[in-house]
Protein backbone atom coordinates (compact mmCIF):
# COMPACT_ATOMS: atom_id res chain seq x y z
CA UNK A 1 0.00 0.00 0.00
CA UNK A 2 2.59 2.52 0.80
CA UNK A 3 6.10 1.11 1.09
CA UNK A 4 8.14 4.43 1.26
CA UNK A 5 8.39 8.27 0.44
CA UNK A 6 10.04 9.55 -2.57
CA UNK A 7 13.24 11.58 -2.47
CA UNK A 8 10.80 14.68 -3.95
CA UNK A 9 7.66 15.66 -4.53
CA UNK A 10 7.17 16.99 -8.26
CA UNK A 11 4.15 18.21 -7.67
CA UNK A 12 4.35 22.36 -7.71
CA UNK A 13 0.63 23.84 -6.44
CA UNK A 14 -1.80 21.92 -4.78
CA UNK A 15 -3.67 19.87 -7.46
CA UNK A 16 -7.00 17.89 -6.78
CA UNK A 17 -7.38 15.81 -9.56
CA UNK A 18 -10.63 13.30 -9.39
CA UNK A 19 -8.01 10.49 -7.51
CA UNK A 20 -7.04 13.02 -5.24
CA UNK A 21 -10.60 14.63 -4.81
CA UNK A 22 -11.54 10.66 -3.87
CA UNK A 23 -8.69 9.93 -1.59
CA UNK A 24 -9.09 13.55 0.37
CA UNK A 25 -12.64 12.52 0.72
CA UNK A 26 -12.66 8.82 2.19
CA UNK A 27 -9.46 10.28 4.59
CA UNK A 28 -12.57 12.60 5.67
CA UNK A 29 -14.69 10.02 5.95
CA UNK A 30 -12.41 7.63 8.32
CA UNK A 31 -11.63 5.50 5.60
CA UNK A 32 -7.75 5.81 5.74
CA UNK A 33 -6.78 2.98 4.14
CA UNK A 34 -9.17 3.44 0.79
CA UNK A 35 -7.46 7.16 0.92
CA UNK A 36 -3.82 5.92 0.88
CA UNK A 37 -4.13 2.84 -1.84
CA UNK A 38 -5.90 5.38 -4.38
CA UNK A 39 -2.75 7.74 -3.67
CA UNK A 40 -0.21 5.40 -4.56
CA UNK A 41 3.49 6.97 -3.71
CA UNK A 42 3.24 10.48 -2.41
CA UNK A 43 4.68 11.78 -5.22
CA UNK A 44 3.32 15.20 -4.84
CA UNK A 45 2.17 18.04 -2.31
CA UNK A 46 -1.73 17.02 -2.71
CA UNK A 47 -0.51 13.18 -1.56
CA UNK A 48 1.34 13.96 0.94
CA UNK A 49 -0.76 16.21 2.44
CA UNK A 50 -3.79 13.74 1.94
CA UNK A 51 -2.37 10.60 3.69
CA UNK A 52 -0.82 12.36 6.64
CA UNK A 53 -4.52 13.49 7.09
CA UNK A 54 -5.70 10.32 7.21
CA UNK A 55 -2.97 9.11 9.12
CA UNK A 56 -3.37 11.41 11.62
CA UNK A 57 -7.39 11.08 11.89
CA UNK A 58 -6.95 7.33 11.99
CA UNK A 59 -4.66 7.79 15.09
CA UNK A 60 -6.72 10.43 16.81
CA UNK A 61 -9.97 8.29 16.41
CA UNK A 62 -8.79 4.61 17.36
CA UNK A 63 -5.73 5.39 19.80
CA UNK A 64 -4.01 2.80 18.15
CA UNK A 65 -0.44 2.29 19.87
CA UNK A 66 0.49 -0.11 17.49
CA UNK A 67 0.17 2.21 14.69
CA UNK A 68 1.58 5.38 15.82
CA UNK A 69 5.34 4.56 15.74
CA UNK A 70 5.11 3.18 12.02
CA UNK A 71 2.85 6.69 11.01
CA UNK A 72 5.14 8.62 13.06
CA UNK A 73 8.43 7.19 11.03
CA UNK A 74 6.53 8.46 8.49
CA UNK A 75 5.95 12.07 9.50
CA UNK A 76 9.73 12.68 10.23
CA UNK A 77 10.05 11.09 6.51
CA UNK A 78 7.66 14.36 5.35
CA UNK A 79 9.23 16.99 7.13
CA UNK A 80 12.73 15.42 6.79
CA UNK A 81 12.30 15.91 2.94
CA UNK A 82 13.16 19.59 0.65
CA UNK A 83 9.88 18.77 -1.56
CA UNK A 84 9.96 20.55 -5.11
CA UNK A 85 7.12 22.48 -5.12
CA UNK A 86 5.96 25.68 -4.94
CA UNK A 87 6.65 27.84 -2.04
CA UNK A 88 3.43 28.55 -0.69
CA UNK A 89 2.73 24.57 -1.47
CA UNK A 90 5.71 23.42 0.37
CA UNK A 91 4.70 26.09 3.30
CA UNK A 92 1.06 24.84 3.64
CA UNK A 93 2.18 20.93 3.60
CA UNK A 94 4.82 21.79 6.71
CA UNK A 95 2.61 23.65 8.62
CA UNK A 96 -0.45 21.24 8.25
CA UNK A 97 1.46 18.05 8.81
CA UNK A 98 3.27 19.51 12.15
CA UNK A 99 -0.71 20.69 12.94
CA UNK A 100 -1.72 16.91 12.28
CA UNK A 101 1.04 16.25 14.44
CA UNK A 102 0.42 18.28 17.43
CA UNK A 103 -2.66 16.76 17.89
CA UNK A 104 -1.35 13.25 17.63
CA UNK A 105 1.23 14.05 20.36
CA UNK A 106 -1.08 15.71 22.17
CA UNK A 107 -3.76 12.41 22.06
CA UNK A 108 -0.91 10.34 23.21
CA UNK A 109 0.56 11.74 25.70
CA UNK A 110 3.41 13.64 24.07
CA UNK A 111 2.64 17.48 25.34
CA UNK A 112 6.14 18.81 25.22
CA UNK A 113 6.09 17.35 21.20
CA UNK A 114 2.59 18.70 20.65
CA UNK A 115 4.29 22.04 21.66
CA UNK A 116 6.77 22.25 19.30
CA UNK A 117 5.19 20.89 16.34
CA UNK A 118 2.47 23.47 17.47
CA UNK A 119 4.57 26.20 17.51
CA UNK A 120 6.65 25.16 13.85
CA UNK A 121 3.39 25.09 12.47
CA UNK A 122 2.71 28.34 13.29
CA UNK A 123 5.25 30.05 12.50
CA UNK A 124 5.49 28.43 9.04
CA UNK A 125 1.37 29.47 8.52
CA UNK A 126 1.80 32.78 9.28
CA UNK A 127 4.95 33.42 7.39
CA UNK A 128 3.04 31.95 4.37
CA UNK A 129 -0.04 33.93 4.88
CA UNK A 130 2.13 37.06 5.56
CA UNK A 131 3.37 36.67 1.77
CA UNK A 132 0.80 35.09 0.12
CA UNK A 133 -2.36 36.79 1.77
CA UNK A 134 -5.26 35.55 -0.93
CA UNK A 135 -3.62 32.04 -1.04
CA UNK A 136 -6.66 29.73 0.17
CA UNK A 137 -5.17 26.81 1.62
CA UNK A 138 -2.69 28.38 3.99
CA UNK A 139 -6.29 30.41 5.18
CA UNK A 140 -7.80 27.20 6.07
CA UNK A 141 -4.53 26.11 8.75
CA UNK A 142 -3.76 29.61 9.43
CA UNK A 143 -7.25 29.99 10.89
CA UNK A 144 -7.69 27.19 12.84
CA UNK A 145 -4.10 28.50 14.91
CA UNK A 146 -5.25 31.79 15.13
CA UNK A 147 -8.79 30.00 16.91
CA UNK A 148 -6.25 27.70 18.73
CA UNK A 149 -3.90 30.79 20.37
CA UNK A 150 -6.78 33.15 20.14
CA UNK A 151 -8.45 31.42 22.84
CA UNK A 152 -6.23 31.13 25.45
CA UNK A 153 -7.03 33.13 28.05
CA UNK A 154 -5.04 36.28 28.81
CA UNK A 155 -3.96 34.92 32.07
CA UNK A 156 -0.99 32.89 29.52
CA UNK A 157 -0.53 35.68 27.17
CA UNK A 158 3.19 35.97 28.85
CA UNK A 159 3.80 32.04 27.55
CA UNK A 160 2.72 33.40 23.91
CA UNK A 161 4.43 36.00 24.04
CA UNK A 162 7.56 34.37 24.74
CA UNK A 163 6.70 31.95 22.18
CA UNK A 164 6.11 35.10 19.51
CA UNK A 165 2.52 33.90 18.70
CA UNK A 166 -0.97 35.98 18.31
CA UNK A 167 -3.99 34.63 17.91
CA UNK A 168 -7.80 36.12 17.25
CA UNK A 169 -10.64 33.89 16.87
CA UNK A 170 -13.08 35.95 15.37
CA UNK A 171 -9.65 36.42 12.35
CA UNK A 172 -9.35 32.82 12.60
CA UNK A 173 -13.04 31.70 12.43
CA UNK A 174 -13.16 34.59 8.97
CA UNK A 175 -10.16 32.84 7.24
CA UNK A 176 -12.23 29.35 7.85
CA UNK A 177 -15.41 30.96 6.33
CA UNK A 178 -13.68 32.41 3.34
CA UNK A 179 -12.39 28.85 2.73
CA UNK A 180 -15.43 26.99 3.88
CA UNK A 181 -17.60 29.60 1.39
CA UNK A 182 -15.49 28.98 -1.56
CA UNK A 183 -15.16 26.39 -4.53
CA UNK A 184 -11.78 24.79 -3.06
CA UNK A 185 -12.14 20.97 -2.29
CA UNK A 186 -10.72 22.04 1.16
CA UNK A 187 -13.83 24.11 2.12
CA UNK A 188 -15.25 20.78 2.63
CA UNK A 189 -12.65 20.91 5.63
CA UNK A 190 -13.07 23.74 6.27
CA UNK A 191 -16.59 23.42 7.24
CA UNK A 192 -16.16 20.71 9.66
CA UNK A 193 -13.23 22.91 11.78
CA UNK A 194 -15.81 25.46 12.37
CA UNK A 195 -18.04 23.38 13.39
CA UNK A 196 -15.69 21.63 15.58
CA UNK A 197 -14.68 25.41 16.92
CA UNK A 198 -18.10 26.34 18.13
CA UNK A 199 -19.23 22.97 19.04
CA UNK A 200 -15.89 22.50 21.52
CA UNK A 201 -14.07 25.81 21.77
CA UNK A 202 -16.83 28.86 21.52
CA UNK A 203 -19.48 26.84 23.44
CA UNK A 204 -21.95 27.38 20.40
CA UNK A 205 -23.19 23.51 20.14
CA UNK A 206 -26.53 24.63 19.16
CA UNK A 207 -24.89 26.48 16.42
CA UNK A 208 -22.76 23.53 15.72
CA UNK A 209 -25.06 21.18 15.43
CA UNK A 210 -27.69 23.16 12.99
CA UNK A 211 -24.56 23.00 10.55
CA UNK A 212 -23.58 19.92 10.86
CA UNK A 213 -27.25 18.73 9.66
CA UNK A 214 -26.79 21.34 6.48
CA UNK A 215 -23.30 19.38 6.03
CA UNK A 216 -24.97 16.17 6.26
CA UNK A 217 -27.46 17.16 4.03
CA UNK A 218 -24.99 18.03 1.08
CA UNK A 219 -22.56 14.90 2.01
CA UNK A 220 -24.64 12.26 3.40
CA UNK A 221 -23.38 9.48 6.16
CA UNK A 222 -20.10 11.69 6.05
CA UNK A 223 -18.77 9.51 9.06
CA UNK A 224 -16.70 12.22 10.70
CA UNK A 225 -19.29 14.42 10.84
CA UNK A 226 -21.82 12.13 11.60
CA UNK A 227 -19.19 11.07 15.02
CA UNK A 228 -18.90 14.98 15.50
CA UNK A 229 -22.80 15.65 15.55
CA UNK A 230 -22.94 12.15 17.89
CA UNK A 231 -20.55 13.85 20.29
CA UNK A 232 -22.03 17.35 20.40
CA UNK A 233 -25.66 15.92 20.66
CA UNK A 234 -24.94 13.80 23.45
CA UNK A 235 -22.71 16.42 25.57
CA UNK A 236 -25.68 18.89 25.44
CA UNK A 237 -28.49 17.09 26.05
CA UNK A 238 -30.14 15.98 22.63
CA UNK A 239 -29.73 12.12 23.83
CA UNK A 240 -32.19 10.86 20.91
CA UNK A 241 -30.32 13.00 18.25
CA UNK A 242 -27.37 11.44 19.46
CA UNK A 243 -28.62 8.25 19.11
CA UNK A 244 -30.02 8.41 15.77
CA UNK A 245 -26.65 9.97 14.66
CA UNK A 246 -24.56 6.86 16.22
CA UNK A 247 -27.24 4.43 14.52
CA UNK A 248 -26.87 6.03 11.38
CA UNK A 249 -22.81 5.08 11.84
CA UNK A 250 -23.39 2.40 12.83
CA UNK A 251 -24.82 0.83 9.55
CA UNK A 252 -21.67 1.74 7.60
CA UNK A 253 -19.31 -1.04 6.82
CA UNK A 254 -16.40 0.46 5.26
CA UNK A 255 -13.71 2.56 7.12
CA UNK A 256 -12.05 2.20 10.48
CA UNK A 257 -14.07 0.74 13.25
CA UNK A 258 -15.55 3.71 15.56
CA UNK A 259 -15.30 1.75 19.09
CA UNK A 260 -15.55 5.00 20.95
CA UNK A 261 -18.87 5.17 19.40
CA UNK A 262 -20.05 2.26 21.32
CA UNK A 263 -19.32 3.97 24.13
CA UNK A 264 -20.65 6.87 23.37
CA UNK A 265 -23.89 4.58 22.77
CA UNK A 266 -23.36 3.06 26.29
CA UNK A 267 -23.44 6.39 27.47
CA UNK A 268 -26.68 7.68 25.33
CA UNK A 269 -28.51 4.11 26.95
CA UNK A 270 -27.23 5.20 30.33
CA UNK A 271 -28.98 8.76 29.80
CA UNK A 272 -32.04 6.94 29.11
CA UNK A 273 -32.01 4.33 31.71
CA UNK A 274 -32.10 1.32 29.16
CA UNK A 275 -29.40 -0.09 31.65
CA UNK A 276 -29.08 -3.30 29.77
CA UNK A 277 -28.36 -1.94 26.41
CA UNK A 278 -26.18 0.64 27.86
CA UNK A 279 -24.28 -2.42 29.65
CA UNK A 280 -23.77 -4.18 25.85
CA UNK A 281 -22.69 -1.09 24.53
CA UNK A 282 -20.25 -0.71 27.19
CA UNK A 283 -18.63 -3.82 27.15
CA UNK A 284 -18.19 -4.07 23.09
CA UNK A 285 -16.32 -0.89 24.00
CA UNK A 286 -14.03 -2.70 26.37
CA UNK A 287 -13.43 -5.74 24.45
CA UNK A 288 -12.34 -4.10 20.97
CA UNK A 289 -10.94 -0.54 21.95
CA UNK A 290 -7.19 -0.85 21.91
CA UNK A 291 -6.34 2.48 23.48
CA UNK A 292 -6.75 2.74 27.43
CA UNK A 293 -8.87 5.88 27.44
CA UNK A 294 -12.27 5.91 29.17
CA UNK A 295 -12.17 1.99 29.83
CA UNK A 296 -11.97 2.49 33.64
CA UNK A 297 -14.90 4.40 33.11
CA UNK A 298 -16.63 1.90 31.11
CA UNK A 299 -16.25 -0.47 33.68
CA UNK A 300 -17.48 2.06 36.49
CA UNK A 301 -20.37 2.80 34.02
CA UNK A 302 -21.14 -1.01 33.77
CA UNK A 303 -21.55 -1.67 37.36
CA UNK A 304 -23.71 1.66 37.81
CA UNK A 305 -25.67 0.17 35.25
CA UNK A 306 -26.39 -3.10 37.76
CA UNK A 307 -26.32 -0.94 40.36
CA UNK A 308 -29.42 1.16 39.05
CA UNK A 309 -30.99 -1.78 37.79
CA UNK A 310 -31.26 -3.31 41.14
CA UNK A 311 -27.94 -5.90 40.58
CA UNK A 312 -25.78 -4.57 43.80
CA UNK A 313 -24.35 -8.31 43.84
CA UNK A 314 -23.03 -7.83 40.18
CA UNK A 315 -22.49 -3.99 40.52
CA UNK A 316 -20.14 -4.61 43.53
CA UNK A 317 -18.11 -7.05 41.18
CA UNK A 318 -17.77 -4.87 38.33
CA UNK A 319 -16.76 -1.96 40.40
CA UNK A 320 -13.93 -4.33 42.01
CA UNK A 321 -12.63 -4.82 38.24
CA UNK A 322 -13.20 -1.32 37.52
CA UNK A 323 -10.50 -0.35 40.28
CA UNK A 324 -8.33 -2.61 38.37
CA UNK A 325 -8.45 -1.71 34.54
CA UNK A 326 -7.62 0.85 33.02
CA UNK A 327 -5.91 4.43 33.69
CA UNK A 328 -6.09 7.87 34.54
CA UNK A 329 -5.65 10.41 31.84
CA UNK A 330 -8.55 11.93 30.80
CA UNK A 331 -11.45 13.18 32.97
CA UNK A 332 -14.07 10.96 33.07
CA UNK A 333 -11.65 8.08 34.00
CA UNK A 334 -10.56 10.28 36.84
CA UNK A 335 -14.02 10.83 37.83
CA UNK A 336 -14.75 7.15 37.69
CA UNK A 337 -11.27 6.40 39.76
CA UNK A 338 -12.51 9.16 42.74
CA UNK A 339 -15.98 7.48 43.38
CA UNK A 340 -14.54 4.15 42.88
CA UNK A 341 -11.82 5.27 45.72
CA UNK A 342 -14.64 6.37 47.97
CA UNK A 343 -16.12 3.30 48.50
CA UNK A 344 -19.59 4.45 48.62
CA UNK A 345 -22.23 2.98 45.97
CA UNK A 346 -23.87 6.76 44.42
CA UNK A 347 -27.39 7.59 45.72
CA UNK A 348 -29.56 5.68 43.21
CA UNK A 349 -32.12 8.44 42.87
CA UNK A 350 -30.00 11.49 42.74
CA UNK A 351 -27.98 9.18 39.81
CA UNK A 352 -31.02 8.91 37.66
CA UNK A 353 -31.70 12.90 37.64
CA UNK A 354 -28.45 13.51 36.88
CA UNK A 355 -28.80 10.75 33.97
CA UNK A 356 -32.21 11.98 32.99
CA UNK A 357 -31.06 15.67 32.77
CA UNK A 358 -27.92 15.11 30.91
CA UNK A 359 -29.79 13.77 28.46
CA UNK A 360 -33.00 15.91 27.85
CA UNK A 361 -35.29 14.12 29.68
CA UNK A 362 -36.17 17.36 31.64
CA UNK A 363 -39.93 15.94 32.71
CA UNK A 364 -38.68 12.17 33.77
CA UNK A 365 -36.02 13.69 35.85
CA UNK A 366 -38.30 16.39 37.58
CA UNK A 367 -40.53 13.38 38.73
CA UNK A 368 -37.78 11.92 40.47
CA UNK A 369 -37.00 14.70 42.15
CA UNK A 370 -40.68 15.41 43.17
CA UNK A 371 -40.51 11.92 44.90
CA UNK A 372 -37.14 12.56 46.80
CA UNK A 373 -37.68 13.30 50.31
CA UNK A 374 -34.73 13.50 53.18
CA UNK A 375 -35.09 9.72 53.72
CA UNK A 376 -33.52 9.66 50.63
CA UNK A 377 -30.38 12.07 51.60
CA UNK A 378 -28.54 10.58 54.60
CA UNK A 379 -25.29 11.70 53.79
CA UNK A 380 -24.15 15.34 53.40
CA UNK A 381 -23.20 15.34 49.90
CA UNK A 382 -26.73 13.90 48.81
CA UNK A 383 -27.97 16.78 50.03
CA UNK A 384 -25.74 19.26 48.40
CA UNK A 385 -26.19 16.93 45.01
CA UNK A 386 -30.46 17.11 45.22
CA UNK A 387 -29.79 21.48 45.07
CA UNK A 388 -27.30 21.02 42.71
CA UNK A 389 -29.64 18.80 40.38
CA UNK A 390 -32.48 20.93 40.91
CA UNK A 391 -30.25 23.79 39.70
CA UNK A 392 -29.39 22.03 36.54
CA UNK A 393 -32.68 21.09 35.63
CA UNK A 394 -34.33 24.50 36.38
CA UNK A 395 -31.35 26.12 34.20
CA UNK A 396 -31.97 23.45 31.35
CA UNK A 397 -35.82 24.45 31.72
CA UNK A 398 -35.21 28.10 31.81
CA UNK A 399 -36.37 28.67 34.97
CA UNK A 400 -35.22 31.52 37.16
CA UNK A 401 -34.70 29.90 40.65
CA UNK A 402 -31.79 28.16 38.79
CA UNK A 403 -29.94 30.75 40.70
CA UNK A 404 -31.18 30.66 43.92
CA UNK A 405 -30.43 26.86 43.77
CA UNK A 406 -27.32 27.56 43.08
CA UNK A 407 -26.37 29.21 45.46
CA UNK A 408 -27.68 27.48 47.65
CA UNK A 409 -25.51 24.54 46.53
CA UNK A 410 -22.76 26.74 46.52
CA UNK A 411 -23.17 27.91 50.18
CA UNK A 412 -23.58 24.47 51.79
CA UNK A 413 -20.59 22.63 49.70
CA UNK A 414 -18.16 24.76 52.06
CA UNK A 415 -14.86 24.10 51.59
CA UNK A 416 -15.55 20.76 50.26
CA UNK A 417 -14.01 19.44 47.21
CA UNK A 418 -16.91 18.19 45.15
CA UNK A 419 -17.29 19.35 41.89
CA UNK A 420 -21.03 20.88 42.76
CA UNK A 421 -20.05 24.35 43.60
CA UNK A 422 -17.07 24.91 41.07
CA UNK A 423 -19.91 24.15 38.23
CA UNK A 424 -22.34 25.84 39.76
CA UNK A 425 -20.34 29.21 39.85
CA UNK A 426 -19.37 28.41 36.07
CA UNK A 427 -23.26 28.12 35.44
CA UNK A 428 -24.02 31.47 37.74
CA UNK A 429 -21.41 32.86 35.28
CA UNK A 430 -22.87 31.73 32.26
CA UNK A 431 -26.28 33.12 33.39
CA UNK A 432 -24.87 36.29 34.36
CA UNK A 433 -23.19 36.85 30.86
CA UNK A 434 -26.14 35.76 29.02
CA UNK A 435 -28.19 38.71 30.86
CA UNK A 436 -24.93 41.20 30.16
CA UNK A 437 -24.13 41.36 33.75
CA UNK A 438 -20.64 41.43 32.81
CA UNK A 439 -19.08 42.16 36.30
CA UNK A 440 -21.31 39.49 38.34
CA UNK A 441 -20.04 37.68 35.53
CA UNK A 442 -16.55 37.38 35.72
CA UNK A 443 -16.78 37.45 39.74
CA UNK A 444 -18.49 33.97 39.70
CA UNK A 445 -16.03 32.51 36.76
CA UNK A 446 -13.07 33.66 38.59
CA UNK A 447 -14.59 31.95 41.80
CA UNK A 448 -15.16 28.52 39.87
CA UNK A 449 -11.05 28.83 39.65
CA UNK A 450 -10.53 28.86 43.38
CA UNK A 451 -11.52 25.23 43.88
CA UNK A 452 -9.04 22.88 44.11
CA UNK A 453 -8.66 19.08 43.10
CA UNK A 454 -12.27 18.01 42.33
CA UNK A 455 -12.64 15.61 39.57
CA UNK A 456 -13.70 17.95 36.74
CA UNK A 457 -10.95 20.72 37.52
CA UNK A 458 -9.29 20.77 34.13
CA UNK A 459 -12.54 21.04 32.05
CA UNK A 460 -14.06 23.74 34.44
CA UNK A 461 -11.30 25.68 34.80
CA UNK A 462 -10.53 25.48 30.82
CA UNK A 463 -14.27 26.95 30.40
CA UNK A 464 -14.08 29.69 33.24
CA UNK A 465 -10.51 30.80 31.73
CA UNK A 466 -12.26 30.72 28.10
CA UNK A 467 -15.10 32.63 29.36
CA UNK A 468 -13.03 35.46 31.40
CA UNK A 469 -10.87 35.94 28.08
CA UNK A 470 -14.28 36.23 26.05
CA UNK A 471 -15.26 38.85 28.69
CA UNK A 472 -12.21 40.93 28.49
CA UNK A 473 -12.66 41.56 24.44
CA UNK A 474 -16.07 42.21 25.09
Amino acid sequence: MFVSLPLAVSGQELEFDAVRTQAYRLALDLQPVGALERLGNENDVTSAYIASLAEAAELLVTEDFTRFSEYEERFQQRIDRNIKGSSRAYQFLQAEIRLHWAFVYLKFGHELDAALQLRQAYQIAMECREKHPDYLPIQKTAGLLEIIVGSVPDKYNWVLNLLNMRGSVSAGLSDLEAVAASSSPLSMEARLLIELANGYVLGRPNKALEDLNLFLNKYPGNRLALFFSAGLSLKNGYNELALQRLTELGKSSTGIPLYYADYLRGEAYLHKGDYLNSISAYRWFIQHQSGQNYIKDAWYKIGLCYWLNGNENDAREVFAEAQRQGREETEADKSAARSLASGQLPNIKLSRVRYYTDGGYYAEAEQILQDITSIDLPERRDQIEYYYRKARLAHLTSKPEAVAFYMETIRMTGQENWYFAPNACLQLGYIYRSQNKLKEAEEFFQRALTYRRHEYKNSIDAKARLALAQISRM
